[in-house]
C-alpha cells in the first residue's frame, strides 16, 4: 500500500471517528448505563467440583469402561484372525490369500469406526449433560444478581486480582449444587433440527 493510499486511509478513519464522535453524545445522554457491579466466579472449579458435575463424569466414566471393553474384546478377535491367517498364508492361493487379507482389513477398519463412533457419542452426551449444567448455573448467577445487585461477572481465571469479597464461587456452587444435585447423561445425543 503506498504511503499515500495510507494517509487516505488514516484521513478516512479519522473522518468516521469523529463523526461517530458528535452522534454518540446524544444518544450516550439518553441511555447513561449503571455504574458496574462485578463479581468474580471461578467456572472452572464450579464445572470441576459441582454434584451434577460430578455426577456427569462418573456416568462417562462408566460408559468409557464398557466401551473399552467392547473394543479390547474386539482388538483380541482380530489379533487372533491376523495369527490365524499368518498360519493360512502358505496353504492358501495368492488369491484366496489376498481374499481373506482384504476381508481381514474391512473388519480392522470397522473395528476402527466403530471406536471412533463411541468416543464421538460420549462427547456428545457428555456436552448434552454440561449444558444443563451450564444453563443452570446461569440461571442460579441470574438469581443471586438480583438478589445482591452485581451487573458483571467475570471468570477468576481471566482476573489478575481481586478482593476475596467478591468471589462468588462458593455461594454459587452451593446455590447449583441445590438447585440440580445430579444429571442424567443420556443415551444418545439429540439429533440436529433438520435444515430445510
Amino acid at each position: 500500500m503506498s504511503r499515500i493510499a495510507r494517509r487516505l486511509r488514516l484521513t478516512l478513519c479519522v473522518l468516521a471517528a469523529l463523526s461517530a464522535s458528535v452522534a454518540a453524545p446524544a444518544v450516550m445522554a439518553q441511555d447513561k448505563l449503571p455504574p458496574a457491579v462485578a463479581v468474580v466466579v471461578d467456572y472452572a472449579r464450579i464445572l470441576r467440583d459441582a454434584k451434577a458435575a460430578k455426577a456427569i463424569r462418573t456416568q462417562i466414566d462408566a460408559r468409557r469402561k464398557v466401551y473399552q471393553d467392547q473394543i479390547a474384546k474386539e482388538e483380541k478377535r482380530l489379533f487372533d484372525a491376523d495369527k490365524e491367517l499368518a498360519k493360512q498364508r502358505s496353504v492358501l492361493s495368492a488369491e484366496a490369500f489376498a481374499e481373506k487379507r482384504k476381508a481381514f482389513e474391512q473388519d480392522v477398519g470397522g473395528v476402527q469406526r466403530m471406536a471412533q463412533e463411541r468416543r464421538r457419542q460420549l462427547d456428545q452426551v457428555a456436552a448434552v449433560a454440561l449444558a444443563e449444567v451450564r444453563n443452570n448455573l446461569v440461571e442460579v448467577v441470574g438469581t443471586l444478581s438480583d438478589q445482591r445487585g452485581f451487573n458483571l461477572v467475570l471468570p477468576s481465571s481471566a482476573v489478575l486480582l481481586f478482593s476475596p469479597k467478591i468471589d462468588l464461587t462458593d455461594e454459587v456452587m452451593a446455590q447449583l449444587d441445590k438447585k440440580l444435585p445430579t444429571v442424567k447423561v443420556p443415551d444418545r445425543a439429540p439429533e440436529p433440527p433438520k435444515t430445510k
